[in-house]
């Protein structure tokens, strides 16, 4: 489902940048952007273009590693699609793996001169050539119109998700803190505490004070929420 992740954070891209216009062609972008990504990967393991595969990929990992950066720094997009929901990423996690791969792109570069074709039949090489485009384009039409291979989602077919959300034994639970808003009976005073500086300062001993209106909550400590369990992953 990385294809749908991806096409997300186009549009997410798109907006912080105001291309609005290009919301519509996201999913198609992202599509390319995948194939792109494949079939590089592709020519740089036959070692057919090495030159202009080796542009290529510098291009490509340069500017996602501005994106990934622009998108952590200033916290604009949640998720890159890199992996989609196989490998979740936060932001600063994307912007660190794109500093990998640039490092590692920049020794193919510098070294795309000696990068020669494990094949020495041209016509050989044009059809793998083929067959790369052919493949990665394909792969990605297909993912998008049917079902993915393999679904990472835990909303996908044979899913009964109501089964998989489960609370684990002895996680702690949402703590609220309670705020009295109190009056003061003889100088008509108002202030307010906490539940725990009521009870700490016995504040409800002193018969002076009494509790105006209902206690306002506000939560004070988020618990561990029902979580999903991802089960053993099988085709219907």
């Amino acid at each position: 489902m990385t294809l749908q992740v991806l096409a997300t954070s186009c549009r997410s891209i798109f907006i912080v940048f105001n291309l609005n216009a290009l919301n519509d062609y996201s999913t198609s972008i992202a599509i390319v952007i995948c194939a792109v990504e494949v079939i590089l990967g592709l020519l740089l393991l036959l070692g057919i273009a090495g030159r202009a595969v080796a542009w290529g990929l510098l291009i490509l990992i340069v500017f996602f590693t501005f994106l990934t950066f622009y998108s952590a720094f200033f916290d604009v997009v949640t998720s890159c699609g890199c992996f989609g929901d196989a490998i979740p990423l936060t932001p600063w996690q994307s912007f660190a793996k794109d500093v990998v791969l640039l490092l590692l792109i920049l020794v193919i570069f510098s070294r795309r001169q000696k990068i020669f074709p494990l094949i020495k039949n041209s016509f050989t090489n044009n059809l793998l050539v083929v067959f790369a485009v052919v493949a990665s384009f394909g792969f990605g039409i297909y993912t998008y119109s049917y079902l993915p291979i393999i679904d990472f989602l835990p909303y996908k077919i044979g899913n009964h998700l109501p089964s998989l959300m489960k609370m684990p034994e002895g996680a702690p639970q949402d703590v609220y803190e309670h705020i009295y808003t109190l009056k003061n009976k003889n100088s008509g005073k108002s202030k307010k505490v906490t539940d725990k500086e009521y009870m700490d300062q016995k504040i409800w001993e002193d018969e002076n004070w009494e509790i105006v209106g209902e206690p306002e909550s506000k939560l004070d400590k988020e618990g561990i929420q029902a979580t999903y369990t991802r089960p053993t992953y099988h085709r219907q």
